[in-house]
């Protein structure tokens, strides 16, 4: 993984942090702060001291609160474990959701895996925000965390992570952020970043064609 995609991941993950903290400022409320435990959001600072490692991961129980899809879901949250220079290189991200109705639910995003099954970019239901599955947050929904698994569109750890936000978000959502990605003059010379963005933009750009 070069310089120019892991410079672009960690824009992302920081644009993502920031968007999360201005929604909490105007929308986080006493309902949804009882319903979350055992969650620690990143800050800037903390965030930025990851960055410097080449591999690692966030410690159990800590992540990037995230702008929240409407509606079903309180709030939502992203776990990252990375490695950039060995041999399975690549950033799985855990994507979790605390639901109104007080349960929680969660879906991983992988790189292909190695020798087994799912050697594409895929997501996957899952019980927990973490990567050995702990800990589990409040009334998690039993579901499968083998199957279904949903092939991703993704050629690269930087387009799975933007997949992360088109499932969210949407294309209303995966465009907000694109604005303030390219808002940022840190980021308007990354043709790695520019390219994965106008990539995952034509998914929906040629369907209506």
């Amino acid at each position: 993984m070069n310089n120019r995609e892991r410079n672009a991941i960690w824009h992302v993950l920081e644009t993502l942090l920031i968007e999360g903290e201005e929604w909490v400022s105007q929308h986080f409320s006493k309902e949804t702060s009882e319903a979350v435990t055992r969650f620690e959001p990143l800050k800037k600072w903390g965030l930025d001291s990851y960055r410097q490692r080449p591999s690692g991961a966030f410690k159990p129980g800590e992540g990037i609160r995230l702008k929240p899809p409407e509606r079903e879901v309180g709030m939502s949250a992203l776990w990252c474990k990375w490695d950039l220079d060995g041999v399975n290189r690549g950033c799985w991200f855990y994507l979790g959701m605390w639901l109104w109705s007080g349960q929680f639910v969660a879906f991983r995003f992988e790189p292909p895996g190695g020798e087994g099954n799912h050697r594409y970019y895929h997501s996957q239901p899952c019980r927990t925000m973490g990567w050995q599955g702990d800990p589990v947050y409040g009334d998690a929904l039993a579901v499968p965390e083998r199957n279904p698994t949903w092939p991703l569109p993704a050629a690269s750890s930087l387009e799975l992570l933007l997949c992360v936000v088109v499932s969210i978000r949407g294309v209303d959502g995966f465009n907000e952020l694109r604005e303030r990605i390219e808002e940022d003059a840190g980021t308007r010379g990354n043709r790695k970043l520019n390219k994965a963005l106008d990539r995952i933009a034509s998914l929906w750009a040629r369907s209506t064609h």
